[in-house]
C-alpha cells in the first residue's frame, strides 16, 4: 500500500467487506469532516477580523451545492462519530471483537447513522428548497441567543473535558507502569477526546445547521450567540477538540502513503504548524467576538 494507485487497486480486489468498508468509511468521513472544519474556522473568523466579509462568506453557504454538500456533511458527522464509539468499544472490550460482532457493529452503525440523517436531511432539504428552488420561505425572525443552552453547553462541555484530561492522565500500559511516548499520548488523545466530541459537534450541527439554518445565521446572529460567554466556552472547547483530533487523523493517514524519509519528517511539522495557525485564529476570533 506504498501508493494511492496500489491501495485502490489492491482495495478493489481485497474483498474485506463489512471491515474494509468500516475502515474506509471512517477515513473518507473524517477527512470530510476536517476539509470543512477547517474552512468553517476561517470564515467564522472573519467576524472579528473582516466583519464586511462574513457575510459574503455566509452567502456561499447558502448556494445550493454548499447546501447539498451540508446535508452530505451532516451523514459524514453521524457515521464518524458512530463509528468511532465501536472502534473505542472494541478498544476497551477486544475479547468481544471477532468477525461476526464486526459486521454486526458496522450494520448498527449504518442503521442509526441513517436514523438520525433522515430526519437532518428533510429539514435541510426542506430549506434547500424554500429558499433556493420556490423561494417562498418566510421571512426570517430574530436571531436565537439560546442563552438556557449555553449553561447546558458548558456544563456538558466542561464535564466531558475533566473526564477525557482523567483518563488520559490515569491510562496506565499493559505492563502497570507510566511510561509512555508521543505516539501513545496521541492514541489516547484520539479516543477519549472522540468521547467529547460526540456531544460538541452533534449539538453545534443541530443548532446551526438543523434548527438555525444557514439562511438564519447572520453576524448579528453570532454576536447574540457570542454575548453569552457560555456559547464562548462551549466553541472553544469545541475548536480546541475537534480541529486537534482532525489533524492528528490526518496525520495518521499520510503516515500510511508517505515513504520518503524526508517527507515523513517534513510534514508532520508542516500540519503541526498548520493546527497552531489555524487554531490560533480560531481562538482570537471566539475571545474577541464580533467587531
Amino acid at each position: 500500500m506504498s501508493t494511492t494507485s496500489a491501495t485502490i487497486e489492491g482495495g478493489w480486489r481485497y474483498q474485506g467487506r463489512e471491515g474494509q468498508w468500516s475502515y474506509l468509511l471512517n477515513r473518507v468521513a473524517g477527512l470530510a469532516v476536517l476539509l470543512f472544519l477547517a474552512i468553517h474556522i476561517l470564515d467564522t473568523s472573519t467576524v472579528y477580523f473582516f466583519p464586511g466579509l462574513y457575510s459574503h462568506a455566509i452567502d456561499l453557504y447558502r448556494t445550493t451545492p454548499m447546501m447539498l454538500g451540508e446535508i452530505a456533511l451532516v451523514a459524514a458527522v453521524l457515521f464518524h462519530g458512530l463509528n468511532g464509539y465501536k472502534i473505542i468499544y472494541f478498544d476497551q472490550r477486544p475479547d468481544r471483537w471477532n468477525e461476526h460482532t464486526a459486521r454486526r457493529f458496522f450494520w448498527g452503525v449504518i442503521a442509526v447513522s441513517v436514523v438520525l440523517w433522515l430526519p437532518a436531511a428533510f429539514l435541510m432539504g426542506r430549506s434547500l428548497y424554500l429558499n433556493n428552488i420556490c423561494r417562498c420561505a418566510p421571512e426570517s425572525g430574530a436571531p436565537i441567543g439560546l442563552p438556557l443552552w449555553a449553561d447546558v453547553g458548558v456544563a456538558l462541555a466542561l464535564l466531558a473535558a475533566l473526564i477525557v484530561v482523567s483518563r488520559i492522565v490515569s491510562f496506565r500500559t499493559p505492563e502497570g507502569g507510566l511510561s509512555r511516548n508521543f505516539e501513545t499520548w496521541m492514541w489516547l488523545f484520539m479516543r477519549w477526546s472522540g468521547v467529547l466530541l460526540v456531544p460538541l459537534v452533534w449539538i453545534h450541527v443541530l443548532l446551526n445547521d438543523i434548527i438555525v439554518g444557514v439562511h438564519g445565521i447572520t453576524l448579528d446572529y453570532v454576536a447574540l450567540r457570542w454575548a453569552t460567554i457560555g456559547w464562548r466556552i462551549y466553541d472553544v472547547a469545541l475548536l480546541s477538540f475537534t480541529f486537534a483530533h482532525g489533524m492528528n487523523g490526518l496525520r495518521n493517514v499520510l503516515s500510511d502513503y508517505v515513504r520518503n524519509p524526508g517527507w515523513r519528517a517534513f510534514l508532520p511539522r508542516l500540519l503541526l504548524i498548520g493546527w497552531a495557525a489555524i487554531t490560533a485564529v480560531g481562538a482570537v476570533a471566539i475571545v474577541g467576538g464580533v467587531r
